[in-house]
């Protein structure tokens, strides 16, 4: 059902929602072409934050659609994130905007509910794709399709997920809704370059594009893809840019595809205080007898580990499955199928170890997460907070261990430095010995040390860089019923009075398949 998959697939904020589904929303700011700019911005985004902090800003004020604010209301939406209230009113007005802000900051309703409105409200073509959503992965973009199908629930917009490693008989699914117009695609890059090379996608007359996580987009390599699918749309179009850092890159980006984008920026957040942190200092070779020391201190249960690379995935659990734990392996070798079931087994306790590279690290949501470990330290400190995110979810308590071997002391160094503390250290369990230390390596290795060390003190940087389903027709009902909802009182009462009597007042016949009513 619509409201059971929204539940699964948004990330859930205590302090805006009163129901267990959240969507995630970003906002960012783009690169100023001087410092004078970049000084205005900063005191802008300053003045922006105190003031959505003061004074909470409700959905009801915004000039969102009827049925975008019907579905908010159903979902139990009622207050802004402070970068959904700066980004929604500007993306209403058609302007590009650029957004800075972590995963779980509100950023797909901060785009997808003005998006929305502008096209319930707004005339455009009927036989054409009117936006496009870029993810970086096919994790990231079920999510984004799931969070649509429950915003557009009144609308009559139509949408279609486009993403990899699906069977053909999906792929034909994917170039009939072309065929017949779909409003919004989601799609992974790769994908939809497959189905653009087939001519079975036209984005001529495309006004508005959307690049979700494009940091991470970057880093996987799709550039050059995002480049030539921005270059078949129309130059007069709305361009939307959300990233977590702000790399050249993306300010390079940003220049070429723009125009006069709004900047708008959230800061890092930390780690929920209920996470309790802790790291081991080891040789890389003890870093597997210490996995499986911690998890003979009790039963391991909802626990997911992240390691960098898929290969040592696959073979961690191997490993571990011969000791008799019940894992399994997350990576991007799988194919879509095996995803989902990978995923829904996990989701169901069918598996207590979850082995994963950082595919999951953001395209997971899962409220009861017991523990996370992190057998490689992620090489970006906000990564770090991503990954470890995953626990302590919804108000309960939750565990991060972070197993740091010979490799990852530049990565701590960095992940501290973010978090602004020390991660308490743990004792090494018996049989495991501890790290000689930096300054001892170079002992015995001539008049001046390995080259490592050499290449360390020259300041040398590290060179290191569901189940199938038919694509969403979203449901579509006459806007007779709006003009049928009686005006709200205006003698004087409270806002928050006035509010509710408007919604008290909104008359809406209940669909068989709504899901409120299926309670």
């Amino acid at each position: 059902m619509v409201h059971t998959e929204i539940e699964d697939a948004a990330t859930t904020t205590a302090e805006q929602i009163t129901a267990p589904a959240q969507q995630a929303a970003e906002s960012a700011a783009p690169a100023p072409e001087n410092a004078e700019q970049t000084d205005e911005n900063a005191k802008v985004s300053a003045e922006n934050a105190e003031q959505t902090a003061e004074s909470p800003v409700y959905f009801e004020d915004l000039p969102l659609s009827e049925d975008v604010l019907d579905a908010l209301w159903d979902m139990r939406f009622e207050k802004c994130t402070p970068v959904q209230a700066r980004c929604i009113p500007p993306l209403l007005e058609g302007k590009d905007l650029i957004g800075i802000a972590q995963t779980g900051t509100g950023k797909t309703a901060a785009y997808l509910l003005p998006m929305l409105s502008v096209l319930r409200e707004q005339p455009h073509p009927q036989d054409a794709v009117n936006c496009l959503i870029m993810s970086p992965t096919r994790e990231l973009a079920q999510q984004i399709d799931q969070a649509l199908q429950g915003f557009a629930y009144y609308t009559r917009t139509n949408s279609v997920a486009v993403y990899g490693g699906n069977d053909g008989i999906r792929f034909e699914q994917e170039r009939k809704a072309f065929a017949q117009g779909a409003d919004i695609i989601v799609a992974t890059p790769g994908r939809l370059i497959s189905h653009l090379q087939l001519g079975n996608l036209d984005l001529s007359r495309t006004t508005h594009i959307i690049l979700d996580e494009a940091d991470r987009m970057l880093d996987m390599g799709f550039f050059d893809d995002i480049m030539t699918i921005i270059k078949q749309l129309p130059a007069h179009r709305q361009t939307i840019l959300f990233s977590a850092t702000m790399p050249p890159e993306i300010a390079k980006m940003a220049r070429e595809v723009m125009h006069d984008p709004v900047e708008i920026k959230i800061a890092v957040s930390k780690p929920a205080e209920k996470i309790d942190q802790s790291i081991y200092i080891c040789r890389d070779n003890d870093k597997t007898p210490i996995l499986k020391h911690i998890f003979s201190e009790g039963k391991p249960e909802r626990v997911i580990v992240f390691i960098s690379s898929k290969q040592r995935v696959k073979e961690l659990n191997v490993i571990l499955k011969r000791r008799g734990f019940n894992c399994a392996a997350m990576h991007s070798d799988l194919e879509q199928h095996e995803r989902d079931e990978v995923m829904l087994a996990f989701k169901q306790r069918k598996i207590d170890i979850l082995i994963a590279t950082d595919i999951v690290s953001r395209g997971i949501d899962i409220d009861d997460i017991q523990m996370v470990i992190n057998y490689d330290a992620p090489r970006d400190p906000e990564d770090y907070v991503h990954r470890i995110g995953r626990t302590a979810r919804a108000g309960r308590a939750g565990r991060a261990i972070t197993l740091i071997g010979e490799k990852d002391r530049l990565s701590l160094n960095k992940i501290e430095r973010l978090l602004e503390t020390k991660i308490p250290r743990n004792p090494l369990p018996e049989g495991c010995k501890a790290p000689e230390p930096a300054d001892e390596k170079s002992r015995g290795r001539g008049r001046n040390g390995s080259k490592s060390d050499r290449r360390d003190h020259k300041g040398a940087k590290s060179h290191g860089k569901n189940e199938h389903r038919k694509p969403h027709r979203g449901g579509g009902r006459d806007k007779q019923a709006d003009k049928n909802a009686a005006p709200a009182a205006s003698n004087g009462k409270s806002a928050d009075t006035q509010r509710t009597a408007r919604r008290n007042n909104r008359s809406r016949a209940p669909r068989k398949d709504n899901p409120q009513n299926e309670a």
